[in-house]
């Protein structure tokens, strides 16, 4: 029986993990550095009210948040990078499990701060503790608006940039979709290792599964707690993180509901290419070649990789999970 790709007597980590990942490595590392320096440029000023109360509550520094930017990194990466450490290399030994475990963090993690940094940029949506922060001149008469029209940037008198900058960056929660995004991915990652839909009914199981989601909502309720977000700040970074973090994991994961669930898909033997080009021959004379060779056996993208036969039996199907895993 020849040896499979993700057999331990083929896998070189020199020609699989340098040679086919270090691109996907040094992207994401540099797209993630210039996402983080999005988050320190200056963002749009939305005009505002003086009259809005959203935007009248008291301002809390950074250092007395409930939940700090340093608390944030530990429990949005370094918490699901220690688990993804002590499963892979402790309980499943398997080198390329780690590998891609944090490869898919972390690009999940640069997808996050990505779109949360731009869309808080251009959108300059103003915090509820915008006002404390923005000190407005007080004149003689109560503060207010211009005559059929809103106030600017232009009244406040806060001579730290950061904290005014900081005021217009409501939208969307960057704690919220960083913890999100970190969470989910643990979420996903503790699923498939459990095995989470073996058809059991183990009651520790979605406790463990959703602990990292309880943690991650808890989050971006302290932001409402803390007077830096709105409700709807936090829901769209919830929505953001959730969805980054999902696709990252099924760029190396296959879906839980799938029998191998807990095994990474097979490692790259050479790096492929940036824009695949189409087989020879498909738009040519023979219009009648399918894209999908439906007799031709399919290359595994994971141990135990089957392609599904038309003459399979409901049975058959219901019963796939089941003896798939006593043969393995």
């Amino acid at each position: 029986m020849p040896a499979l790709p993700w057999d331990a007597s083929t896998f070189r980590p020199q020609d699989l993990l340098v040679g086919s990942y270090v691109l996907d490595w040094a992207v994401t590392l540099a797209s993630t550095l210039v996402w983080l320096y999005l988050g320190i440029a200056h963002p749009h000023y939305r005009p505002f009210s003086v009259d809005d109360k959203s935007i009248s509550y008291p301002y809390v520094p950074p250092g007395q948040q409930m939940v700090t930017v340093p608390t944030l990194f530990i429990l949005a990466i370094a918490v699901p990078a220690c688990a993804i450490v002590a499963i892979a290399l402790g309980l499943k030994r398997s080198m390329h499990d780690l590998h891609v475990g944090l490869l898919g963090l972390l690009m999940g993690v640069s997808l996050t701060l990505m779109f949360t940094n731009c869309l808080k940029n251009v959108v300059g949506e103003p915090r509820p503790s915008l006002l404390a922060r923005c000190l407005p001149v007080k004149p003689a008469h109560p503060l207010s608006d211009p005559p059929q029209g809103l106030s600017t940037v232009d009244i406040c008198t806060q001579s730290n940039t950061s904290i005014l900058d900081e005021g217009f960056r409501s939208f969307p929660s960057g704690h919220t979709s960083l913890a999100f995004a970190g969470l989910t991915y643990l979420t996903f990652y503790l699923a498939g290792k459990l095995h989470i839909f073996d058809r059991q009914g183990h009651t520790y199981k979605p406790f463990a599964v959703f602990l990292p989601l309880l943690v991650a909502a808890v989050v971006g309720a302290t932001r409402v707690a803390d007077y830096w977000h709105h409700p709807t700040d936090v829901l769209f970074g919830a929505a953001i993180g959730m969805c980054t973090a999902t696709f990252s994991y099924h760029q190396y994961y296959p879906p839980a509901i799938t029998p191998y669930c807990d095994r990474p898909y097979d490692p790259r033997i050479r790096p492929a290419p940036i824009l695949p080009l189409c087989t020879p021959g498909l738009h040519g004379d023979n219009a009648s070649i399918s894209l999908v060779d439906t007799n031709a056996s399919p290359s595994p993208r994971a141990p135990g990789f089957q392609r599904a036969s038309s003459s399979a039996s409901p049975a058959d199907g219901l019963d796939h999970y089941g003896s798939a895993a006593r043969s393995a």
